[in-house]
């Protein structure tokens, strides 16, 4: 899926030093891949920070190996849990939002495929009016039936969808990618603002809408590889983000019903 239009970077020529955290647990499909394209960008000024709940986690010693492989990165591993929120995502984001050294930060999620632009990107939708850029995930390599299922929502009806709304103005975050600049989300009661609502992107849509700003999507939306699906995995996570639309914003919810007939 493209876009209707290209923006033309606003940070043409400069580049912010940008600190990027990852939240991550367990080993996703494609971790390796996912995890590895966060050490090839293509991007002078970053600093990654690796977000782990507990040292036990499988995914420590990916991360660990990775570290080792790309000395020149600046990565760094952060393991512990502040318990902000009843999210625990967030409350892994919190050591990483604390810790980050920039006042631009991105909190993208394990399984985002990044390209090597993929920071350029971000900024290439930030505008004057901004309080946060976003990413829905597209699906890349399915493999069996039910991954193709989810592909043919995540890349149709969801992307399609978002994208119209963020043409007219209305764009809402998706937690896969945000990137804040640090001084808006500390006027709004800092990252443990995120907690105020089910979901961490809910909040921070109603954050940034409520300081008079806007939220604003990439270009061309990032892939999330998926590998195998099976039919309960993808009917239970569908359900949950309908609970969670429901939930946050119950008035763009109700529409959908349409959808089903």
């Amino acid at each position: 899926m493209t876009r209707l239009r290209r923006r033309t970077p606003s940070h043409s020529g400069e580049h912010p030093p940008v600190s990027l955290v990852r939240p991550l647990c367990g080993i996703d499909n494609y971790a390796a891949e996912t995890l590895r394209s966060t050490f090839e960008l293509d991007y002078p000024r970053c600093e990654i920070l690796f977000c782990i709940a507990a040292a036990s986690d499988p995914v420590v010693p990916l991360v660990k190996d990775l570290i080792a492989a790309f000395p020149a990165v600046d990565a760094r591993l952060l393991i512990g849990e502040d318990r902000v929120s009843a999210n625990p995502k967030l409350n892994n984001v919190v050591k990483g939002w604390r810790a980050a050294s920039h006042n631009w930060i991105v909190i993208a999620d394990s399984n985002v495929l990044m390209p090597r632009d993929y920071i350029e990107r971000l900024f290439a939708s930030w505008r004057v009016d901004t309080g946060l850029v976003a990413s829905p995930p597209i699906g890349s390599q399915p493999r069996g039936f039910w991954a193709e299922i989810e592909c043919a929502f995540l890349n149709t009806y969801q992307a399609r969808w978002q994208y119209i709304v963020d043409s007219f103005g209305r764009g809402f975050a998706q937690g896969k990618t945000m990137l804040w600049r640090r001084a808006d989300l500390e006027r709004a009661g800092g990252i443990e603002a995120l907690g105020k609502e089910v979901a961490e992107d809910a909040a921070a849509t109603k954050i940034v809408r409520g300081a008079g700003h806007k939220v604003r999507l990439v270009d061309r939306p990032l892939a999330q590889p998926l590998g195998r699906r099976s039919a309960s995995e993808v009917w239970n996570r569908q359900l949950r983000w309908a609970r969670l639309r429901r939930a946050s914003f119950l008035i763009y919810f109700l529409p959908e019903i349409l959808c089903c007939r």
